[in-house]
């Protein structure tokens, strides 16, 4: 009897638990693939595609069109030109077309740029991500910074909202956004790369412009990124892509972005006076070099060696003497010319500013009291005086130079400008600033041929044979 029982009550066991599998198999497969797109869709939203649609309405394809004077032999078109010589050449114009990025930073029209995505452009126009096409017009430029302040008049602009470059942290996610390869046709939305922050405070010269403390990423960045945006994960602005390291002009892995921070005191500064208008501090300095660094004892200490100091400036009132050596402003280092210039050229006006600097092997800290901005230059052996123009100013003048207002009757220049003419151009080099002027005359050499260009009574006009002395 006991082993019956057993044989009957064992097969029912196992006929419940096979119908239980048969009737709920559809329920909880149904259940579960609910779950799986569920799962799936919320995984595909993820932080990166949040910053993504956040940020990416703000950032605008940039077109440019310039127009240069090229020297030309007559009868070009003659099939005998290449075996004649021609004793004259005439002008002829060439248009060329330049694309780039930029950032809606306000939503009342203000585009922010690489300075060398729009330098000499005739004609700027923006191309937001819904396709809507508008002229722009240039507020101000910076060279040095590689940044420049363009303005449209478009309603519904989406302004990107600014991050902390001071805060980032080394391996974090960075997403860069941009034009790579742009064309004006086509689908207007940006592109989208995705990489870490690989590292933060980097120097790099590119020709003669010195970009410093820049953000460098392996988000991949092309030709056409120029002047997008480098976002956090929060879809927060952290930079303006400016740079690639290549030595095939693709993106090999490393680029380079100009921190935010830095560009919020560029913006300020080209918002108000279309230009970087240094302060007048009364210093002129020069590279600490190993005699001199011996000659005074400093071993291996870096900074910039102080040459003169100007009577009543604010440098003379600090206490700053000659033979000084600053090695920081603000906390900032001063290892060299360069990061002097970068540093003192940003300095604000009616702050004070804390100059860290050694005398007789000692360290002193001074306070400079900033009280004007340089707005004119008196340039040495040419015997003219240059004004910086202000926004205002510079709205009367079709080009965007610095203003003559003195010229020396015996200066080599007397017979060639006056007072009111506006220079905008030294041989192939803009001139839209004081800075822009002294960066390029420190450039030219003796004796070599100089083209001024300059507007007079809203026209056109240069120089000739020229030589610089």
């Amino acid at each position: 009897m006991i082993k019956s029982r057993h044989i009957f009550f064992l097969p029912t066991k196992l006929l419940l638990v096979l119908i239980s599998s048969l009737l709920l198999p559809r329920t909880v497969a149904s259940q579960s693939k609910v779950e799986i797109q569920t799962d799936l869709a919320v995984s595909r939203r993820n932080a990166l595609v949040r910053a993504v649609e956040k940020a990416s309405p703000a950032v605008v394809n940039i077109s440019t069109i310039t127009t240069k004077q090229v020297r030309a032999p007559s009868f070009l078109d003659d099939p005998w030109a290449p075996f004649f010589d021609f004793p004259f050449e005439i002008p002829r114009e060439r248009q060329l077309n330049g694309l780039g990025s930029g950032v809606i930073i306000d939503k009342n029209g203000y585009v922010l740029t690489n300075q060398h995505v729009i330098a000499g452009a005739d004609e700027t126009r923006v191309i937001l991500s819904d396709g809507r096409e508008f002229e722009a017009t240039v507020v101000g430029e910076d060279y040095l910074s590689d940044l420049a302040l363009l303005e449209i008049e478009a309603p519904n602009l989406t302004q990107i909202e600014f991050g902390d470059s001071d805060d980032l942290l080394v391996g974090e996610w960075a997403i860069a956004i941009g034009h790579p390869f742009a064309v004006t046709g086509g689908d207007p939305r940006p592109t989208v790369t995705i990489g870490v922050v690989s590292a933060t405070n980097r120097a790099i010269r590119i020709d003669d412009r010195l970009y410093q403390r820049l953000i460098q990423t392996d988000a991949s960045i092309n030709p056409g990124n120029s002047g997008g945006a480098l976002v956090d994960m929060y879809g927060k602005l952290i930079g303006i892509n400016a740079a690639i390291h290549s030595t095939s002009r693709g993106s090999q892995g490393v680029g380079f972005a100009i921190p935010v921070n830095t560009a919020e005191r560029i913006i300020v500064l080209l918002a108000s006076h279309g230009a970087v208008v240094p302060p007048y501090l009364g210093i002129e300095a020069q590279a600490l070099t190993t005699e001199f660094a011996e000659k005074l004892n400093l071993g291996d200490r870096l900074g910039v060696l102080v040459t003169s100091v100007e009577k009543g400036s604010p440098a003379k009132k600090a206490g700053i003497k000659r033979s000084d050596v600053i090695e920081a402003i603000n906390g900032q280092p001063t290892p060299n010319l360069s990061a002097f210039d970068s540093i003192t050229r940003l300095l604000e006006n009616d702050k004070t500013t804390t100059v860290q600097l050694i005398r007789n092997r000692n360290r002193k800290d001074v306070t400079l009291s900033i009280r004007k901005l340089q707005w004119s230059y008196r340039v040495p052996g040419w015997g003219i005086t240059i004004k910086q123009l202000d926004r205002e100013a510079s709205r009367k003048y079709k080009q965007r130079g610095v203003l003559v207002t003195k010229v020396d009757r015996r200066g080599t220049l007397a017979e060639l400008l006056e007072q009111k003419d506006l220079l905008y151009r030294i041989n192939d080099s803009t001139v839209g600033s004081i800075e822009d002027f002294k960066r390029t005359i420190n450039r030219l050499r003796q004796r070599q041929r100089v083209t001024l260009y300059f507007e007079r009574d809203g026209e056109r006009m240069r120089s000739r044979n020229l030589v610089y002395q």
